[in-house]
Order: structure tokens, then sequence, then C-alpha cells
């Protein structure tokens, strides 16, 4: 009996260490951090870790399984965790794009860290498509196919390939049905273009200003509204543009579209927000928006010093992207 009793507790400690784990440990290091803190987030979980003075940092985490997303300070980065992984992250802060992955989520952890790099290429830029011509247009949409099979899927987690799988087909299904449209538009603002004119706008600082005031110089435009949320989010960004390149051979303009129900907000919000640059309102006047077919905004475009189109729409101030334009202009 007491062999019996003996053997039973055994099992039961063989069989509890071999227990799947119901919650995730994550670990590593990250060099140059902002903040000493780690938040891993989604739309239903959030949670911080404290990272170490020398960027280590362990902690353990109850998920469901899915993406959730890894901030350190203005940095992020997808995770996918479930329970029973067992993930160690290695990476700079600079740099989430080059993170090191290790231990038990390695595999569709390193899938999607691939998948990032081949969005941020030129396959995945919708504006790249629709500058081309129909036949050119194809032989692009199976470059992109090709690409995206080629990361290999082996041993990923199902969930995460169908989700991405997904993604790619609502991609290509936008890319297809508006392909048209989009051309015929990039025909009518391509670079080089003589860019459609505001004219005599309320300048917040008093008078008008048109257009053809600012020639001599780069012009980026800022076509937005107050009652406007990712407007209202881009100006942080915009205000750290403008400080960089004072001074430059360029001008930063916001035009307000607000209508005139709108205006004193229009004002209050200029110094509340403490914002640049040149304060433009459109009030009524609806011509440059139509001439440039916007239909939606914050919508940025960037005009040559001779008034002619460089991007008809250009990053974002808060995307990168624009100030890799800049540099390749020399502004």
């Amino acid at each position: 009996m007491k062999k019996i009793i003996l053997f039973l507790f055994v099992a039961t400690i063989f069989i509890g260490c071999n227990a799947p784990k119901d919650y995730v440990t994550l670990s590593g290091k990250i060099d140059n951090i902002e903040t000493k803190e780690l938040t891993i987030a989604s739309q239903k979980f959030s949670k911080k870790i404290i990272v170490n003075d020398d960027g280590t940092f362990k902690d353990t985490l109850k998920v469901e399984k899915g993406i959730y997303t890894m901030v350190n300070g203005n940095n992020k980065f997808p995770l996918f965790l479930d329970n029973g992984y067992n993930l160690k992250i290695d990476t700079d802060a600079t740099d989430f794009s080059n993170i090191i992955f290790s231990g038990k989520g390695t595999v569709t952890n390193n899938y999607i860290l691939e998948r990032v790099k081949f969005s941020k290429t030129d396959l995945f830029n919708a504006k790249t498509y629709f500058s081309l011509e129909k036949s050119a247009f194809d032989v692009k949409i199976e470059e992109f196919k090709k690409a995206s099979v080629a990361i290999s899927t082996t041993g990923v987690d199902s969930l995460i390939v169908a989700q991405i799988g997904n993604d790619d087909t609502r991609f290509l299904d936008y890319l297809n049905k508006n392909y048209q449209t989009k051309y015929n538009s990039a025909v009518k603002f391509a670079k080089g273009k003589p860019s459609p004119k505001f004219l005599d706008f309320e300048n917040y600082k008093g008078g008008t200003t048109s257009l053809d005031d600012l020639k001599g110089k780069y012009v980026y435009i800022d076509v937005w509204a107050t009652w406007c949320g990712p407007c209202k989010q881009q100006i942080p960004f915009l205000k750290k543009i403008e400080d960089k390149y004072h001074g430059k051979n360029i001008e930063f303009v916001s035009i307000s579209t607000d209508r005139p129900n709108k205006y004193d907000a229009w004002k209050k919000m200029i110094v509340d927000r403490n914002m640049g640059g040149i304060q433009l309102y459109a009030g009524n006047n609806n011509t440059f928006s139509r001439d440039y077919q916007i239909n939606s905004i914050p919508r940025f475009i960037l005009v040559d010093p001779e008034g002619n189109i460089v991007d008809a729409d250009a990053p974002r101030p808060s995307d990168p992207r624009l100030i890799e334009l800049f540099n390749s202009l020399k502004i």
C-alpha cells in the first residue's frame, strides 16, 4: 500500500512538472531604453513590466492567445503571445525591427518580424501601385503574392497565419477595386505637374495668403479641421518637424476646412495648442480641396519652389518617410 501511495505521489509531481503552464514568461534585455517601463497591451489587456537599470526585465502574464503590442516610450512592436510561451526578447529601443527572439514562441514571433519588415517595403505601399500602367500594375501584384508566400509559415501558429493571410487578401482587394480611379488621380497629380492653388485664404496672423506668395520655397501643406481626431493627433508631430526645419527652404502651411460655425474654435485651437507655421482658414471656399480631390483628412501635400507637385499625398508628420523625403530633396 505504501508503495502505491509513493508511486501516486511521484506520478503527481511528474505530471505537475510537465503540465502546460497557464501563463507566459516574458524576459530579455533592451538597450537604450526610453523609460524603465515596458507595456504589453491589447484591446482587453494591459500590463506594465519594470525594466532594470541594465535594460533587463522578466515577468509573467496570463493572456488570451493573440497579438499584443510591446511599448516603450514612443517605440512599439507586435508580439504574438500564448500561455505556455517562455519568450526571451533582446533588442535596442531605437530599432525594434531588429529584435532577437529565443525560447518557446520564437518561430511565430520571427514570422511576425519578417512580416513587419515586408510591410515596410515598396510592395506594401499602395501609392506605388496606383502610379503604374495596368500591365505593370498586374506584374507588381504577382510580385507581392510571391514575396508574401516566400516568408515561411512552417511551425507558425495557425491563428496568425490566417490573420495575415486575410490582411493580404484585403490589401489586394483594395488595390484591384481602386486601381482605375487612383491611377487617374495619380496621373493628374503626378510629380512635376503644376499644383492646384489656394487663393487669398485668411491668415491667422492677419491679411490673406495664396500659394503663389510662397514661391521660391518648398511648401508642406496640412489640410485639416478642429473636429478631426486624426488631424489633431498629428499636431505634436508637425510642431517637431517645423522646429527641425526652422530657417530651411520650406514653409509649413495648415489649411483649416472648418465651417464658419467653427471659426472661433479654429482660432482658439491655434492658441491652445501653440500651433506654428502659416495658419490659414478656407471657410466655405472648398476649391483647393475639390481640385485636389480631397475626400478625407488629414491630407498632406508637398509642393516645390516652382509651385509644382512633389507629392500630392505626402507622408504624415508622424511617418519617418517624411524626413526621408525631405532629405532626398536636400531641404
